[in-house]
Order: C-alpha cells, then sequence, then structure tokens
C-alpha cells in the first residue's frame, strides 16, 4: 500500500514537471555558456550554417544564445532579424504567427533602422500568405490592408513603389469581394435593402478600383429603387452608365435610367480602362473554392532562396570593418542596399531568382579595408 502511494506520487511529480515543460513552450531556448571575447561572431557564424542547411531550431538556438550573452555586439540586429526570417522561410501558420512576433519585437528594437519598411512589408506577406476565399473569414485581409496602409503612412516613400502598390491591390480585391458576397446574399437572400446600401456604399468609398465595381452601383442603384429612392438609384445607375460602357449591367441601368425619365450619359473619355480584366469563369470558382492565388515571395529580408544570405541587405548592418569569422566569406565592391523607400527598381514581389555571392577560393588572400573603403565596401556571407 506505502509503495502504490509512493508510485501514484512519482507519477504525478512527472506529470506535473511535464506540465510546467509544456507551458513554457513559448519561451526563447537559450544554451548558457560563459561570454569571451569573439565567441559572438562563432556563434554567428555557427547559427548562419545551421539556416543554411536548413536546420532553422539549431540556428535559432545559436542566435539566441548569442543574443542573450552579447547584447552589446554589433551582431544583435541581423541575428535579431536572422530569427524572424528563419520562421518565415520555415512555413506553416504557427511558424509565420512566430514570425510576425519576431519581426515585431524587432522593429521595437530598431524602428528608424533603414529596414523597417521591408520588415513592415514582411509582416503584411504573413498576413497575405494566408487570406482565404473571399466568401470566408476576412481577418487576414484585413490585417494586411492594415500593415500597408501604415507602412504607407510611416514610409511615404513607398506610396508610389510598384511592389506596395501590387500588394495593396491584390488585398483590396480581396476586401471588395467579400463585401459583394455579402451585399449580393442580403440582396438575393434577405432583401434587406439597408444592408445592401451600406456595403455598397463601403465598397464604393473603400475601394474604388474594385473589379466588380459595376455590378456594386447595379445592385446599389437596385436597391435605392426598392426603397423608392429615385434620386439616389438614377445617381449610381448614371455612374455605371458613364464609367463601364461595356459592363453587362450598362443596358440594364441605360433602361431603367429612361423609365425614369432621366437622360443616360454619354461613356466618359477613360471609361474602357476603368473596367479591370476578371476573371475567367473556372478561376473565379477555383478561386472563390480554394482562395486567391498569392503572389508573394517565401524568401525572408535576409535569408533568399535557399537559404542564401543576401550581400546587399546585409551590407544594412554595418559589420563588414571587423573581422567576422563565416562561412566561405569574401570581400566584394557592392554598395549598400537601400531602403523599399528609396529603391529605384524594386524586385516583384514574387521574385525567385537571387544574385549569387561569390564563391571564396583557396587562393583568396585576407583584405584589410581603409576607413574610406568600409563605406564603400560589404561582406558578402556565402552558402554554408
Amino acid at each position: 500500500m506505502k509503495f502504490k502511494r509512493i508510485f501514484v506520487a512519482l507519477c504525478l511529480g512527472i506529470l506535473a514537471l511535464q506540465a510546467i515543460g509544456c507551458g513554457d513552450k513559448a519561451a526563447k531556448k537559450v544554451a548558457s555558456e560563459a561570454p569571451r571575447d569573439g565567441r559572438d561572431r562563432e556563434l554567428y557564424a555557427d547559427a548562419l550554417r545551421s539556416l543554411q542547411r536548413h536546420r532553422y531550431e539549431e540556428g535559432r538556438l545559436l542566435l539566441n544564445t548569442l543574443i542573450s550573452a552579447y547584447d552589446g555586439s554589433r551582431l544583435l540586429p541581423i541575428a535579431k532579424l536572422l530569427i524572424a526570417d528563419s520562421f518565415f522561410r520555415e512555413g506553416g501558420t504557427s511558424n509565420l504567427n512566430q514570425a510576425e512576433v519576431e519581426y515585431r519585437e524587432w522593429l521595437q528594437f530598431f524602428p528608424n533602422h533603414p529596414l523597417a519598411d521591408d520588415v513592415l512589408i514582411k509582416i503584411a506577406d504573413i498576413h497575405i500568405k494566408q487570406i482565404g476565399p473571399s466568401n470566408q473569414d476576412w481577418t487576414q485581409a484585413r490585417s494586411a490592408d492594415r500593415e500597408l496602409t501604415d507602412l504607407v503612412k510611416r514610409f511615404p516613400g513607398t506610396r508610389d513603389n510598384p511592389e506596395v502598390q501590387q500588394r495593396i491591390t491584390f488585398v483590396r480585391e480581396q476586401l471588395g469581394s467579400h463585401e459583394l458576397n455579402i451585399m449580393r446574399f442580403y440582396f438575393k437572400n434577405r432583401k434587406a435593402w439597408n444592408g445592401v446600401i451600406q456595403r455598397g456604399l463601403s465598397i464604393v468609398k473603400k475601394y474604388p478600383d474594385f473589379s466588380h465595381l459595376d455590378e456594386t452601383l447595379y445592385l446599389l442603384g437596385l436597391a435605392y429603387m426598392e426603397k423608392e429612392d429615385t434620386p439616389e438609384a438614377g445617381k449610381y445607375l448614371a455612374r455605371l452608365v458613364r464609367e463601364f460602357p461595356n459592363s453587362e449591367y450598362r443596358d440594364k441601368a441605360a433602361e431603367i435610367l429612361e423609365r425614369f425619365g432621366v437622360a443616360v450619359p454619354e461613356p466618359d473619355a477613360n471609361a474602357k480602362e476603368r473596367l479591370v480584366a476578371r476573371q475567367g469563369a473556372i478561376k473565379a470558382l477555383m478561386t472563390e473554392v480554394f482562395g486567391p492565388v498569392k503572389r508573394v515571395s517565401s524568401e525572408g529580408i535576409i535569408l533568399n532562396k535557399g537559404d542564401e544570405i543576401n550581400p546587399e541587405v546585409a551590407a544594412q548592418f554595418n559589420i563588414q570593418d571587423f573581422n567576422l569569422v563565416t562561412p566561405e566569406a569574401t570581400l566584394t565592391n557592392q554598395q549598400g542596399v537601400k531602403s523599399l523607400s528609396q529603391k529605384e527598381a524594386p524586385k516583384v514581389a514574387d521574385a525567385t531568382a537571387t544574385d549569387k555571392p561569390a564563391q571564396k577560393t583557396e587562393n583568396t588572400p585576407t583584405v584589410k579595408t581603409s576607413d574610406k573603403d568600409k563605406k564603400k565596401k560589404a561582406k558578402v556571407f556565402g552558402r554554408g
């Protein structure tokens, strides 16, 4: 009897320890060791080698050790960003969510860093990757839109950047589709005219470039007709005729205007350019079932395709002016990369090609740079 009580107590103790361990899963794994001069560079080199071999957990452990033991190291900014990139590169819902946490933490530490706008873009990409069909939950699309809006507000130079505009157009198309699906449901199934009007006005105001804006205007006009508000109905039907002369709803809207005794307006000079090309029937159906095509890169900010370090981005961390031991390190004449808001010719969102750094040969000499050359040259980190 006494033995059974002891056995039960031991089992309960083991279960308690396991519960404590499970509850601490969110904590970052850090290996404890005594700091010593130059060890931060060794940890970085070992972590980089692990990441390049897709050993993400091992690489993050080494980087967290660097961050914990060497909080004054000049490698701290690039180490923290590499951790975020590793989660993004690894993919999957849980890793993407953790990547967002890491990117946001990086921004808290380095809000004025030249790569801050690129980090905001990557946070938006995390949500874009998880956007589902427009007839389902729209939380991810709304979050992505919020991040992109914040990006443009904080970094006005990104407003006209094609890379940013592609994302904004994509996200707002999904948001507009979601609103239109609800609008159709209210119109056909509920006869809820106020609901139709509310959703329609929201689309007209927020998403003026929505590809189904003509249908939105048509349903708005019909809903106002049902409420016997002829002036408002005529306003939106006339806009449909004027701005979308090639729309399938144009003739129906013109017929209603004629019944109202309202002159049918002539099309605008630029009306044909406003009607955005739509998806084919089969592609549209696939989008409704499986979700839209997410045209964003799976690369991190520093970790590129194949988990190679982007040399131009690495140059932003100003770590090239001391002897850093890295796998196959070398020197080039490449200039530091500009931030996204300064780029003249940015990469497209779904680009897959990257510039591979030159490999070091046995005859490559060790080069010491002067203070003047330090500003022009950047360390390139090759494959481990």
